[in-house]
Formats: C-alpha cells, sequence, structure tokens
C-alpha cells in the first residue's frame, strides 16, 4: 500500500470516528442538536433531493423510547449445519455486502419471526416484521449473540427519522430508531392483515414498496392453539431462561440509495430492549407460501422446515429501548 492510500485510510477512519462520537453526544444530548438547528434556521444551504424540508418536518427523536403494541412470534430450530440461506436471511442490500455477511459466522440456533403492530411510538402508528436467524460470532472476543439481519416497516419515519439540512450536512442521519441509531438493517414494504383470530383465516402479507407488484413474498397464517387457552403474562426476563436473549448485537451497515434513509454505519452497536406483556397466548404460526404445489417440508419459506410451528401472541406490550453500546473492534 502506498504511503498517501495508508495515509487516506488511516484519515477516513478517524473521521468515521469522530462522526460517530458527535452522532453519540447529540443522541444523549438533544438540547445540543437544538442549538444548532436553530443557529442554522436562517442560515440553511438548500436541501438535496430525498432530505426533508419545511414542509415535511421529520421529528427529532432520540432514545430512550418506549412503544406499545401487539406482537404475533413463532419461532423454530435450525441447526448450523444446513446453512444460513442468505437470500431470505438479508435485503439484497445487506446480502451484496461483506461488512453485513461476513461479520462473524453464524451459529444456527432458535430463529424467531416477530409480526407487530404498534399503536403508540415517538413516530406513530406502524407495522413491523423482524427477523432474527439465531446467533452469530461477534469478533475480538465479544461472544455469541442474537442479530436482525432482516427488517420490514410500513412506514418510513422509523427509517429516515431526525433528517434536516442540518444533521444530513454532517452525518447523513440521525436516526432514533432505525438504521443509524442501532444498526437495524430497515426497509420498507405494504403490510396486508387479513381477518383476525375471531374470523379465520387471519393472514399475514407483505408486499415490496412499489404499488404496481401485486405477488407478496412473504405470508403467514395464525391461529388459536385451542378453542380456549389461558393467558399468561410474559416478559423479557423470562426470555432469557428459554434461551432468547433481549439483547441483540449488530455490525456495520452498508450505504445503499438514497444515502440519505439508507444510510451506512461504521461501528458495532449492542442494543438491549426490555418487553413485558400482561396477556400472552400460545398460538399456531403456519409459513405454508401460498400459490406453491410442493411437499409437506418444502416452500414453507425457510428451507426444510415443517409448516406449523408453535409461537405467542402478545397483547399490551411494552417496549423499552434505550441508547446503544458501542463494541470496540
Amino acid at each position: 500500500m502506498l504511503i498517501s492510500d495508508r495515509r487516506e485510510t488511516v484519515g477516513s477512519r478517524v473521521i468515521a470516528r469522530l462522526v460517530t462520537d458527535l452522532q453519540l453526544s447529540f443522541i444523549s444530548h438533544p438540547e445540543l442538536l437544538d442549538f444548532f438547528r436553530k443557529h442554522l434556521q436562517h442560515n440553511s444551504r438548500p436541501v438535496e433531493s430525498g432530505m426533508a424540508t419545511d414542509s415535511t418536518p421529520i421529528k427529532i427523536v432520540p432514545p430512550p423510547w418506549t412503544c406499545h403494541y401487539e406482537a404475533y412470534v413463532g419461532a423454530f430450530y435450525v441447526s448450523a449445519k444446513s446453512g444460513l440461506p442468505r437470500d431470505l436471511a438479508y435485503h439484497p442490500l445487506e446480502a451484496s455486502s461483506a461488512r453485513t455477511t461476513e461479520a462473524g459466522v453464524w451459529k444456527g440456533g432458535i430463529v424467531m419471526i416477530q409480526l407487530l403492530r404498534y399503536s403508540s411510538t415517538p413516530v406513530g402508528p406502524y407495522d413491523e416484521m423482524i427477523l432474527l436467524p439465531g446467533k452469530f460470532d461477534v469478533p475480538r472476543g465479544h461472544g455469541s449473540h442474537t442479530r436482525i439481519t432482516r427488517i420490514y416497516v410500513s412506514q418510513r419515519d422509523t427509517t429516515f427519522n431526525g433528517m434536516d439540512a442540518f444533521t444530513s450536512i454532517c452525518f447523513n442521519s440521525l436516526e432514533a430508531l432505525g438504521r443509524k441509531n442501532w444498526n437495524i438493517p430497515k426497509h420498507i414494504a405494504r403490510f396486508k392483515y387479513n381477518g383476525d383470530f375471531f374470523a379465520p383465516p387471519f393472514t399475514v402479507q407483505l408486499f415490496p414498496e412499489d404499488p404496481t407488484v401485486d405477488e407478496p413474498f412473504f405470508t403467514a397464517s395464525l391461529k388459536h392453539l385451542a378453542v380456549w387457552t389461558p393467558s399468561f403474562p410474559f416478559s423479557s426476563n423470562v426470555s432469557k431462561w428459554l434461551g432468547v436473549s433481549n439483547s441483540f448485537v449488530q455490525p456495520p451497515l452498508p450505504e445503499g440509495d438514497p444515502k440519505e434513509v439508507l444510510c451506512g454505519t461504521d461501528v458495532w452497536y449492542k442494543s438491549t430492549a426490555s418487553i413485558y406483556s400482561p396477556k400472552a397466548k400460545l398460538i399456531w404460526l403456519d409459513l405454508k407460501q401460498p400459490g406453491k404445489e410442493a411437499e409437506e417440508d418444502d416452500n414453507n419459506w425457510w428451507p426444510g422446515i415443517k409448516r406449523w410451528h408453535l409461537g405467542l401472541w402478545l397483547q399490551n406490550t411494552r417496549m423499552d429501548l434505550g441508547a446503544p453500546e458501542v463494541l470496540e473492534m
């Protein structure tokens, strides 16, 4: 490597670290961001395409966040010997990036699918799908941890939150919940819920953001475990006894287009969510994908798994999610 190239690489890392420290300062002290925004109100440069304008204000909402929702969670075990299906585990943007796909060895374990319907968040209600495909080794002796590899939301504020002329000039965006804040690889999708538990069939379908596409890329059907099942309280403290951690570690994310929304990151984050539901019930989750004639254990979304899986219906759920911990690499 030439001396000039080495200097450029070191310089880029230093700048990236300074930017990250600046972001975390704004997260911890939002009054600093308010000061800079007020200072630049009358001297701001023109806003570029895709960035927030005065007619489309984006609210800065740093963590901690408190959210309320209803959730449907399914789980099944997969051995690391089966291999991680990259086309399912990652969105194409993350699947094409070595910084995501080569960030630690996949260890297999409990795969979780979470379908959440937020009724109250700092950015309003929205739908969400989360995939946690077991555990991954984290470099530099940080152990093995759960990771969110794919996640879809129904509205852009959860991904594009905190964008204004000042923050975009400084560091692309300052998301309060999403890519920049927790390294969560959020993307937009259209959600369609049909029926409910009391008027089956109750199905959930996800479609690409493009409104002209009418074929879902994911479908799940939900039903009661029995005609009558008792409810019970559930918390993330209980899940730890079941081998499911409420902490997750996320590697740096690649940058997409538009970069103001699909922003890239440069550090590892460890986050912890505190979850409590006073009323949880056992349910069945059917992952059979429609329109496909196949064997019983084929085309059930994840290769080689059975069609039906045990899950949880979490009602009146509260989640508290604080600022992440930066892991040194």
